[in-house]
């Protein structure tokens, strides 16, 4: 298990106590479970509930109209990827939750990579996940992380714009348009929506992070050391793609992930490889492409995918060869 520091001895303090109140020993295979679950569901939870308060607040405060329109209105088109990419790291969707804002982007003509930048980055990266992984694993990893997912973003745009990805999409969709509105205008009522927000946020992935927990749980207490080393890295570079795909069929939110790379890479996993797996169970699912079979093309479904599963494979091979 990652330690955090004295920020998190507190949790340590109550997994230690909920372990010998149920009399496992810590040693025991069942007893590093439960004080792996506890701890991380004690650290996971206070992460999520403060920063998306604290994020919830900045969305808030931000003209979310007047940035749709600048992206629209750009002349600059180079301009409007990396604004695209920064606007989705700053949103905290699924894969799932970012198609509505995606299809509206369409709706008001943005530029077709310039939509997929924000289509792209907005699952990948997102700024709870960016704390939890900073706080388990360093800032510089973080760092890197944030670094990558909007890099891939912004280059999955210019690829699609170069192939005039617009040929590929439906003229109607059924997927009903969502409108990111400004919030309120009073302190009170933006306190009072950020609270709702980071309420309404763990909520929602609140069934993935405890099913992430307890697969790393179980993980962490019952896989014998050097497993997952050895199923996924032991085909030497051809593991970070194939770690890739095996993420495919998931479909997960970033802020539920972190304890199953903490599990991954406790295990002997590199972390490039688990960092592959993990991003591409957050960048693109099979829900998310069902959603989007409604907007665009088989091919261009396969050509998304591909570009995503592609970065992820590539951050990988990034990772592995920097850690």
């Amino acid at each position: 298990m990652c330690k955090t520091g004295r920020m998190w001895t507190w949790a340590e303090i109550v997994a230690d106590a909920v372990v010998r109140w149920t009399g496992l020993g810590l040693q025991s295979a069942w007893g590093a479970s439960v004080h792996f679950f506890v701890y991380d569901l004690l650290k996971i939870t206070v992460l999520i509930l403060v920063v998306a308060f604290i994020m919830g607040l900045v969305r808030s405060a931000l003209p979310m109209e007047r940035i749709r329109v600048w992206l629209e209105r750009s002349p600059a088109r180079w301009a409007g990827y990396p604004a695209a990419a920064f606007f989705g790291a700053l949103t905290p969707f699924c894969s799932c939750s970012s198609v509505p804002l995606f299809l509206g982007f369409v709706k008001a003509r943005f530029p077709i990579g310039v939509a997929f930048a924000f289509l792209i980055t907005s699952p990948l990266v997102n700024e709870i996940a960016v704390v939890l992984i900073g706080v388990s694993f360093g800032w510089k990893i973080a760092a890197g992380y944030t670094l990558a997912g909007v890099v891939l973003g912004m280059l999955g745009g210019v690829i699609l714009t170069w192939l005039h990805a617009e040929r590929w999409l439906h003229p109607e969709s059924e997927i009903e348009n969502e409108v990111v509105e400004k919030g309120p205008a009073t302190w009170s009522g933006r306190l009072h929506e950020a609270a709702g927000d980071s309420l309404h946020i763990y909520k929602k992935i609140f069934y993935y992070l405890m099913g992430a927990l307890l697969l790393g749980a179980g993980m962490h207490g019952f896989v014998p050391e050097g497993f997952l080393g050895r199923m996924m890295a032991g085909t030497g570079a051809w593991s970070v793609p194939l770690a890739s795909l095996c993420g495919l069929p998931l479909y997960v939110s970033a802020n539920a992930t972190v304890p199953l790379l903490e599990a991954f890479v406790a295990k002997g996993v590199p972390l490039g490889t688990a960092m592959a797996f993990i991003l591409s169970a957050v960048g693109v699912s099979l829900p998310e492409l069902t959603l989007l079979r409604g907007l665009m093309s088989v091919r261009l479904l396969v050509i998304f995918s591909g570009i995503v599963l592609t970065g992820t494979t590539l951050i990988g091979w990034i990772f592995n060869a920097v850690t």
